[in-house]
């Protein structure tokens, strides 16, 4: 019996990340690229940016060039692949349209000018030429000098009445996967976003009057009487994100050695607000495995939509109000585990995070009934929501695509993606817990998240880690979700 519990003991520590070497942050940070960021951001909106970054070509192929995705350029006039779709303009742009834009001054690799192009519909990559043939596991040093206009949009990347949202805003090695670069653009449904670890060391100047959050951890600061200068530190994240406020209080508690703050205004349930993302790090960490960093900032910001997840980072939108608010702050947490420390590509399969988010959220309720929502309750409203949309835009059009495998420009309306990520993504997840019992799913995704902590995944690696918890054949049966081909009846 006691070498059984002794077994038993050390599976558990494995799953939850205790002596789990996978879940270090700092000896996986030893093998990534960094970013040494100097940022400056002025009164009238521009950011002066200035990176440096240290990459090692970890493909088998010899590269002769970087590609670079300049994201703000979605923001610019005329601009084809808009981030706001034409339902949200009026919200997001309270004054009117306001234009952003990210310029390239100058670049230069290991210290020598270099040339560069940009290409894409709206000139949204930076082609980086390196003048030499870089091997696999070779390095090089890459400067780029840029500006960027800030525009007046309630967006990730944008200025507000309240706050001024820095996200997806500075040049991001694009990933290199099966023999390309992946180019994704942006678009207004979903996030278009697919990045690889990386480390960074970030300087930002702003005006003093600015409270400043962002991912990482920040080392030290220099106040003066007119702009201050922080030093951030991030290490083993995907990207990196920034939220300034002129407005900002803050309160903060720890749990499981997580630092857990929350910048907030006009807010007379902040205390309650923040135990909720305190709430949902506690039992994240019971269900998936331990969150391997030391802090995460819950951030009140003006955004069009609920909320959006970053590395150590979530924006909660000041659009949000009540039990909402509370359930955003749950999903956009979810997501520091489905997106954050597990990454996959959004664009392609955005099912994959958003589906398995929302899923966790249920979860959530279910660990935590004092929230008063209950988890079977959920999951029957939202499988006859399902129902109803699917009925209505069949009677409407005639025919609807209810495949979960597209990329997100090709579902016709933000509703239908919504409902084809979202909502049927946590259906398939509740399904999948009935066929393999609960015990079995939560052990599924815990093998998941440990295996594949820090990686960039795709729906194999999902599937592959619950046929081996679960020692059977799942494909087939997944596939028939994310094929369209499984049909969702309503429940009584």
């Amino acid at each position: 019996m006691k070498k059984l519990w002794m077994v038993g003991l050390l599976c558990v520590m494995f799953l939850f990340g205790c002596g789990n070497s996978n879940l270090d942050i700092n000896k996986q940070s030893k093998q990534l690229n960094t970013y040494q960021l100097d940022l400056t951001y002025t009164e009238e909106h521009m950011l002066n940016g200035n990176e440096t970054l240290t990459y090692t070509n970890r493909t088998d192929t010899t590269l002769s060039f970087l590609c670079f995705h300049l994201y703000p350029k979605a923001f610019s006039e005329g601009a084809v692949n808009k981030p706001v779709s034409t339902l949200n303009e009026k919200k997001a742009y309270p004054n009117g349209f306001s234009a952003g834009d990210i310029v390239i001054n100058f670049a230069k690799v290991n210290g020598v000018d270099a040339t560069f192009e940009y290409s894409g519909t709206d000139n949204n990559i930076l082609k980086l030429f390196l003048g030499f043939d870089l091997e696999p596991l070779d390095k090089v040093t890459v400067l780029i000098d840029f500006t960027v206009q800030v525009p007046n949009v309630n967006h990730r990347f944008g200025y507000g009445e309240n706050t001024v949202n820095l996200a997806n805003f500075y040049p991001i090695v694009a990933v290199f996967e099966n023999g390309e670069f992946i180019l994704d653009p942006y678009n207004s449904n979903g996030d278009p976003f697919y990045s690889d670890m990386s480390n960074y060391e970030v300087k930002l100047t702003v005006p003093t009057e600015f409270v400043v959050s962002s991912t990482g951890e920040q080392t030290s600061a220099v106040k003066e009487e007119s702009i201050s200068t922080y030093y951030l530190n991030a290490k083993t994240v995907r990207d990196f994100a920034i939220v300034l406020s002129t407005k900002f209080e803050v309160l903060s508690n720890t749990v499981d050695d997580t630092l857990v703050t929350y910048y907030y205004y006009n807010d007379d349930n902040a205390q309650e607000n923040l135990q909720t993302a305190l709430d949902s790090v506690k039992t994240f960490n019971k269900l998936f495995g331990k969150y391997p960093y030391k802090t995460l900032n819950v951030v009140k910001t003006n955004f069009v939509h609920g909320g959006m997840e970053y590395p150590n980072l979530v924006y909660i939108s000041d659009e949000v109000t009540g039990a909402d608010y509370k359930n955003v702050i749950v999903h956009e947490i979810a997501h520091q585990w489905w997106y954050g420390v597990i990454g996959s590509n959004a664009f392609r399969n955005a099912w994959l995070d958003e589906g398995l988010t929302e899923y966790s959220t249920a979860l959530f309720y279910e660990e935590n009934p004092d929230y008063g929502i209950d988890y079977n309750e959920l999951i029957k409203s939202t499988n006859n929501s399902y129902v109803t949309f699917v009925d209505l835009y069949t009677e409407i059009l005639g025919k609807l695509d209810t495949s979960m495998n597209r990329h997100i420009d090709q579902y016709g309306t933000e509703p239908e993606y919504v409902y084809m990520t979202y909502v049927k993504g946590m259906l398939l997840f509740d399904n999948l817990r009935e066929v393999v019992g609960k015990n079995n799913f939560l052990i599924g995704l815990q093998a998941y998240y440990s295996e594949n902590a820090f990686n960039n995944v795709n729906p194999d690696n999902f599937i592959a880690a619950m046929e081996k918890t679960c020692k059977r054949e799942l494909r087939n049966y997944i596939n028939s979700w994310i094929d369209g081909k499984f049909v969702i009846v309503s429940k009584p």
